[in-house]
């Protein structure tokens, strides 16, 4: 009876580490009750039914599925959690049994020593686990790189463990073995691991940077144009008014029809604002303004939405501020070029770029070179711009495909890229 109360004692020791754990508060409802039944029959089953040793492990995946039926199925947490509990109410367990050990040299400890230890230690549990918070600890290490960084240490002190009882021991035991190997196994796949996360990290910090930075230049955009809106209230004035200074209808037509254009050419670029992924609309924006300046020819054609097909935005971005540096560069020092074309349609998850701009032919051997590292005719430490769209697009899968154009007489150098598999095309 006295053993069975210890049994009931420690499982609610458990149960109720665990409730705090999830920031919970305890309830004896039908999850908990049956936790606990399961738990008394085998742990009875071991100490009065000579059951093997070996089926108190059977414990823990209760333990787990208590959990999951309780909290939700949450495999990280759940591991976390449990792992945290057996480690709680052993450690509280084992400083109320070391003074009696100690101090009080008990050797042989008997039920009802075993019932005043559980007791005191379920006391404990119940005062002192809901003050420490510890459901802050889980948050803390539910983040992935510090989980990471904790295993590597905790197999590095195995290991350490292990390569001393190696040299201390004169035999070689197969146990420490396996248990060394397994832990230097662990530690590699870990450590890759922590380096993959810290290089995904890295780039979802740069992605919300870049999200950041352009949708709050495309708000800024946004809030222009509406302020212009008494600009073109005006326009409207000026054109309905001119007929007031002209004699003839023919007059009064073409200086319309100029005052038309003129602001059509001032605002040409306004329809990228109607709508798109704020980063890539805002960059856009910006770039065709800063290429305008230059004195160069730009039409466009861009339809995105989301963009939403596995690609960082900040990726797609330095691809598309690579080609047009490119192409730029490329007019500027082409006598008698002065047109850019710019492509991006999203459809179907299937994304399309293209820069285009006029350029003498180019024999086709000759353009593969072009992505070469450090391949530039503008200089020593140039060149990088379309060796870094290459790794891009190797790196995503995507396809590039560079060409000579003719368009109405014309020759333009291309840069088509799309995550459209080759056999898309033929």
């Amino acid at each position: 009876m006295v053993t069975n109360i210890c049994l009931l004692l420690e499982a609610l020791s458990v149960i109720f580490c665990l409730n705090c754990l999830y920031g919970e508060k305890f309830k004896l409802d039908i999850e908990t009750t049956s936790f606990l039944a399961i738990d008394m029959i085998f742990m009875t089953a071991i100490n009065y039914y000579e059951l093997p040793k070996i089926y108190t492990m059977i414990i823990y995946p209760a333990i787990a599925l208590y959990c999951g039926i309780k909290f939700g199925f949450k495999l990280g947490e759940i591991i976390i959690n449990v792992i945290l509990c057996i480690i709680m109410v052993g450690a509280i367990q084992m400083i109320v049994t070391l003074p009696s050990y100690f101090l009080l040299d008990i050797q042989i400890f008997s039920e009802y020593k075993l019932l005043f230890i559980n007791c005191i230690a379920f006391i404990i549990v119940l005062c002192l686990i809901p003050r420490l918070r510890i459901n802050n600890v889980v948050a803390y290490l539910r983040n992935r790189e510090r989980t990471l960084i904790i295993s590597i240490s905790i197999c590095l002190l195995i290991a350490a463990f292990c390569i001393i009882a190696y040299k201390q021991l004169i035999q070689v035991e197969l146990s420490q073995t396996i248990l060394l190997f397994t832990c230097v196994v662990f530690i590699l796949g870990l450590t890759g691991q922590l380096n993959q996360y810290k290089i995904k990290s890295k780039e979802i910090e740069t992605e919300l940077k870049v999200h950041k930075l352009y949708s709050d230049s495309f708000q800024s955009l946004i809030d222009t144009i509406r302020l212009k809106q008494h600009e073109f209230d005006n326009h409207i004035s000026t054109i309905y008014s001119q007929h007031y200074m002209y004699d003839t209808y023919e007059a009064l037509v073409n200086e319309q029809m100029n005052y038309c254009e003129q602001i059509m050419k001032e605002n040409r670029f306004n329809k990228l604002l109607t709508k798109g992924n704020p980063v890539i609309i805002s960059f856009l924006y910006g770039k065709l303004i800063e290429i305008d300046k230059k004195g160069i020819n730009v039409t466009y054609k861009v339809s995105v939405e989301d963009l939403d097909i596995g690609i960082p935005i900040h990726k797609i971005v330095e691809i598309l501020g690579n080609l047009l540096k490119n192409a730029v560069e490329a007019i500027e020092k082409t006598d008698n070029a002065n047109e850019l074309f710019i492509l991006m349609i999203e459809y179907q998850n299937t994304l399309e770029i293209e820069v285009r701009n006029e350029s003498p032919y180019i024999d086709p051997n000759n353009i593969s070179t072009f992505f070469t590292k450090g391949y530039s005719e503008k200089g020593e430490g140039r060149g990088l711009g379309l060796y870094n769209v290459q790794n891009i697009c190797n790196e995503y899968e995507l396809q590039i495909y560079p060409e000579n154009k003719e368009i109405n007489g014309k020759n333009w150098l291309s840069f088509k890229i799309t995550n459209k598999p080759p056999d898309a095309y033929t």
